[in-house]
């Protein structure tokens, strides 16, 4: 027979008694494990992550709940594979490349923006004697 892994960090869980309590947690890694995510039917894409017909699915798949349908998954935990991980960050580091220091056409744009609104205001202010900038705004 399989044996049940905890569907967060694949620790053995023959210690835990069966049926599962919903106040049982992983003793490595103290996830809940009467939740969607350990269960047998937990189904993701499928309409509320769930395969069966007459569960009614919490929102919070990761938390202990009172699913009267819940069976314990032998293949709950998934190992994931580190090429796909890496492939994603390389891409990620492609898109949004960190050693590209070249911004400064952006931060020319906006110093040259506040560098034109600081002029305007300081024509306003050499054009008619106000005590405040909020008089501006007010018109008083």
């Amino acid at each position: 027979m399989a044996t049940l892994l905890c569907w967060n960090c694949g620790s053995s869980l023959e210690e835990v008694p069966l049926p599962i309590s919903r106040h049982a947690n992983c003793q490595k890694c103290f996830e809940m494990l009467h939740c969607c995510r350990l269960c047998r039917h937990y189904a993701p894409g499928q309409p509320g992550d769930c395969d069966h017909e007459r569960a009614d699915p919490p929102l919070i798949k990761e938390g202990a709940n009172f699913c009267d349908y819940f069976r314990p998954g032998y293949k709950a935990f998934k190992v994931e594979d580190k090429s796909q991980q890496k492939a994603a960050q390389s891409n990620f580091s492609a898109l949004f490349d960190e050693n590209d220091t070249d911004e400064s056409p952006a931060q020319g744009t906006d110093g040259d923006e506040a560098a034109a609104q600081a002029d305007a205001f300081a024509d306003k202010s050499t054009s008619s004697p106000r005590r405040n900038p909020l008089d501006d705004l007010f018109d008083n």
